[in-house]
């Protein structure tokens, strides 16, 4: 019985292989899709899951406003380095505890004797406990040992191959020049470990100790921020350890305060909420400071996945229904020949799972297609045959042509199997309108998807638009950003290149942004702003104007002392006219002497906080990190190359890292145009879906129709009429699905514009030019098999069965 369904099932396919090939590309798109999808959740889930030992690791976090972006309170990777001392003595079920520097993703100049020099990514000073918590295969060296003594190195075994190929290198040495203008130091390679066979969060690629963490300054208010992660003997009762771990990080945090003029207290009046707990490390990579989490971030994504697999399962059951009275006479002859309705609903459902098995097929061809360039555009490495997780994913692929094969073939299965044989057998069916309400609900429902997806396309790229074209309240272009502390001498030698305009530095600029809040009285107001460091030049670097009072200026003496200028929403929060006013700043007096238009430093989702800009070396932050070169032409190739021959005379052993301003705005607006990029290609392909289902649909239902319009036609209907007449029967159901979808829409996009701070008004137009488009899209596609209806021959006609 098995054998002869199958044969059945394989030459319905057959007989109706225009339908079948729809609903069979239909599935294996939405399928396609669907996995793309559950590789990345997959791989994302897989964080720091590579040892069963990772289980008792954690990451601490404490609740603070430290370098971040708008000066608010995040619970934090990157933490004061003094707690972990503080930790380790007061919490006894810390195993061991690792201090490692924060992955500032800066370039450090590596060098093996006799070999050129090369700039290395992941290169993290940490102190000698780190491998004590973090657990590593060790592929060479002695893991208890490996940084035991300062000025040792730990390679990833990728790293290990590209410096020294495959030579023994254990006790080998490698010089390092960490940043711009440090010595070169060498570094004695202790160990070799093998990449984790997942992505992890504390990311390197290689561990240096310098030894100079292994012990903290004992004055309580010199800080040193850097990422700390502690393993337990065991991760029972971790609620009261986190009680225990809060009380010594306020502890701690309580002995900073030794200003007279700012006192504990104070700080909790501020609004601060201080909290330190021990994060899991699993969890650490799903919940990220300062950004939204990669959960956030897929959810429209994942969300159109879905649309688009409802869509394909749609389009089958439509079709299948809209063929079932063709199947009447089969049902009927097999019944009277005694077929009960379990054996029918199984020849059915098998016919179901054979076009979901040849889907499935076809779907891993289009991910091999199409995988490449998936992983190009998240920035990944994903692989589907050689994925640690295969087995999971095809237990969760076999799951999936389950459901679908039920979803989509048990409805037209139950339908066609419920037929009774002698109305069958008596030619009293074939005009049956059995199904018909649940088709039309489920076009109306593939045109709601649809359309929805059109207004969210047409406002995405409204969207960037707007972000593309906003005004940033600086001037990007002819500006590159070199990764350097400011020094005098250089930036001298730089200004004198021919095409050099002007040479600045800042603490904050778009590409690399340090935020330093700093505590102010003003006119008896105690406020914390965002306090950024500048040089003389940093403003006409930036081409920014100023809106009232003056620029910094070498002609004032004053300005290297005690002026500062400030952005608009600063001046807003001082009251407005703020040129010539003074405030305190701990000890210091600064006078105003000017105010500038807000510009962004930061991408769109994160809003311009108040901001003081100083030239002085008091009150708070002066390192600036970002040196600014203005040109005056915007070919500048060339000035570039002559700008990196006066960096080798003053750091021969480590060149010269920058980025344009524009490369860095668009790298900002990178990660938004991703998933924005991946909403615009599914949307696009499930609208496709619903046309193809549309058209096969309508094709069928012409055929079905055949002898009423020869009929009309005998009786003197136009080609006109007849084509109005087949296209009236799925133009209601498109108009009633705008309906429905102008209101889903909005909530849905609105909540997604929520997302951005900087952000374009709800456009009217995308849903006008939505409705529009998928009336015409329909009336085209209806009508293109209705004309084969119309001008065909009625004779011909009148003999179809």
């Amino acid at each position: 019985m098995f054998k002869l369904n199958l044969k059945i099932a394989w030459r319905n396919l057959w007989k109706n292989k225009f339908y079948a090939s729809i609903n069979i590309t239909g599935l294996a798109i939405g399928l396609t899709a669907f996995v793309l999808l559950l590789l990345y959740v997959n791989y994302e889930e897989s964080y720091d899951t590579w040892s069963p030992e990772l289980k008792n690791v954690y990451q601490v976090r404490a609740f603070h406003s430290y370098n971040a972006p708008d000066n608010k309170q995040y619970w934090q990777t990157s933490n004061e380095s003094r707690i972990a001392a503080l930790l380790k003595q007061n919490i006894p079920q810390i195993n061991a505890i690792t201090k490692v520097e924060n992955d500032w993703y800066q370039n450090y100049a590596l060098t093996v004797k006799n070999r050129k020099s090369l700039m290395i990514k992941g290169i993290r000073n940490a102190d000698s406990a780190f491998f004590k918590v973090m657990p590593h295969s060790f592929l060479k060296g002695n893991e208890a040992t490996a940084l035991s003594k300062p000025n040792s190195i730990v390679l990833k075994k990728d790293l290990a191959l590209k410096l020294f190929g495959n030579e023994e290198i254990i006790g080998k040495t490698i010089s390092i020049v960490r940043w711009e203008g440090d010595a070169v130091t060498d570094f004695t390679v202790t160990g070799i470990v093998s990449e984790p066979n997942t992505p992890q969060s504390v990311n390197f690629s290689g561990i240096i100790h310098t030894g100079e963490f292994d012990k903290d300054n004992q004055n309580p208010t010199m800080h040193r921020y850097m990422e700390i992660y502690a393993r337990l003997f065991n991760h029972e009762n971790l609620n009261q350890i986190n009680e225990n771990v809060k009380k010594v990080y306020i502890n701690n945090l309580k002995s900073t305060f030794t200003d007279s003029q700012y006192s504990y207290a104070e700080f909790l009046k501020s609004g601060n909420l201080p909290n330190c707990k021990l994060f899991p490390i699993d969890e650490a990579h799903q919940n990220p400071p300062f950004i939204a989490s990669w959960i956030e971030k897929i959810k429209p994504v994942s969300l159109i996945v879905t649309f688009l697999l409802l869509i394909s399962i749609i389009n089958f059951i439509n079709l299948a229904t809209a063929q079932s009275f063709q199947r009447a006479k089969e049902v009927g002859v097999k019944k009277v020949l005694g077929s009960n309705k379990g054996l029918l609903v199984w020849q059915f459902l098998m016919e179901t799972g054979l076009q979901s098995l040849f889907a499935l097929l076809i779907c891993g061809v289009l991910i091999e297609l199409f995988l490449p360039a998936f992983n190009q555009q998240l920035g990944l490495n994903i692989s589907f045959w050689s994925n640690q997780k295969l087995f999971f994913i095809l237990l969760q692929l076999f799951g999936l042509f389950l459901i679908i094969t039920l979803l989509a073939g048990f409805y037209p299965a139950t339908v066609l199997s419920n037929y009774k044989p002698a109305a069958v057998l008596k030619g009293s069916f074939s005009n049956s309108h059995k199904g018909l309400v649940l088709r039309n609900s489920l076009i109306v429902l593939q045109f709601v998807i649809s359309v929805t997806l059109i207004i969210a396309i047409g406002t995405m790229q409204k969207q960037v638009s707007f972000m593309n074209q906003k005004d940033l309240g600086f001037d990007k272009s002819r500006v590159i950003n070199i990764s350097a502390n400011y020094n005098k001498k250089i930036a001298n030698d730089i200004r004198k290149v021919s095409g050099v305009q002007y040479v600045g530095a800042t603490t904050q600029v778009i590409g690399n942004t340090y935020a330093y809040a700093d505590k102010i009285n003003f006119q008896g107001k105690k406020l914390n702003l965002n306090m950024v460091t500048v040089t003389m030049e940093a403003f006409p670097a930036l081409g920014i104007k100023p809106l009232q009072g003056r620029l910094f200026s070498s002609i004032y003496r004053q300005d290297t002392i005690n002026t500062v200028v400030l952005n608009e929403s600063a001046a807003k929060q001082l009251g407005g006219v703020v040129v010539g006013k003074q405030f305190r700043s701990y000890e210091n007096v600064f006078q105003i002497i000017g105010v500038i238009k807000d510009y962004h430093a930061e991408s769109f989702d994160k809003s311009i906080i108040p901001t003081i800009y100083k030239v002085t070396y008091l009150g708070g932050m002066s390192a600036n990190g970002n040196l600014l070169v203005r040109f005056n032409s915007s070919h500048y190739q060339i000035i570039i190359r002559k700008i990196e021959e006066v960096w080798k005379k003053y750091y021969p052993n480590y060149p010269m890292n920058y980025q344009s301003l524009n490369d860095a705005f668009i790298h900002s607006l990178e990660d938004n145009s991703r998933f924005m990029n991946m909403i615009v290609i599914f949307s696009i392909i499930s609208v496709s879906l619903s046309l193809s289902g549309l058209f096969a649909l309508s094709t069928f239902v012409a055929k079905r129709r055949t002898k009423e319009v020869a009929v009309r036609k005998v009786l003197g209907a136009s080609n006109m009429q007849i084509i109005n007449l087949l296209n009236k029967s799925f133009l209601h159901l498109v108009i009633a699905a705008n309906i429905i979808s102008w209101p889903i829409a909005y909530i849905l996009i609105k909540k997604w514009l929520d997302g951005f701070v900087y952000r374009i008004d709800m456009p009217v137009l995308p849903f006008i030019m939505a409705t529009i488009t998928s009336v015409i899209i329909a009336i085209l596609t209806v009508s293109i098999q209705a004309r084969k209806a119309a001008i065909g021959d009625p004779v011909k006609a009148l003999k179809y069965e």
